[in-house]
């Protein structure tokens, strides 16, 4: 984690602004900031908005980089999906301040492993489509 820690929902909200734009240089849009902008979001849209945010958010952004096989549709909506009860929980307290909880929380970007073995989350039809976890169902609420 970049240790990221929000003292406002405008500086959230930058983090949104410089990703949709394509301000970020790759190396700059850290695991941190993709679960700022996935939680800001799913704060801000349905879940099904959300999901096609990100989706096209992401994808422009690979394309603007030259990264045009970067996209991965598992990865993706696995951390929406993991997200998306973490930032509804709590609903009065500021949004900065629940986002920078999840930034800490979901920080070691592995987590993904402990639903899904490497070779299936890797495998093509994972990357293209969604694939349900093989080793364990995700859910947040503990």
């Amino acid at each position: 984690m970049d240790g990221i820690i929000y003292r406002s929902e405008a500086e959230v909200t930058d983090v949104v602004r410089k990703f949709e734009s394509c301000t970020y240089r790759p190396e700059e849009f850290t695991h941190a900031r993709h679960l700022t902008v996935a939680s800001w979001y799913l704060a801000t849209y349905s879940t099904e908005e959300a999901l096609i945010r990100m989706r096209e958010g992401l994808r422009r952004f690979l394309t603007h980089h030259g990264k045009n096989m970067g996209y991965h549709e598992t990865i993706t909506r696995f951390w929406l999906e993991l997200v998306g009860d973490a930032i509804r929980q709590s609903p009065n307290r500021p949004l900065h301040e629940r986002i920078s909880e999840i930034a800490a929380r979901f920080a070691d970007k592995d987590v993904l492993f402990l639903y899904y073995t490497r070779e299936l989350v890797m495998s093509k039809d994972a990357r293209e489509r969604w694939v349900e976890p093989d080793l364990r169902s995700i859910c947040v609420s503990a």
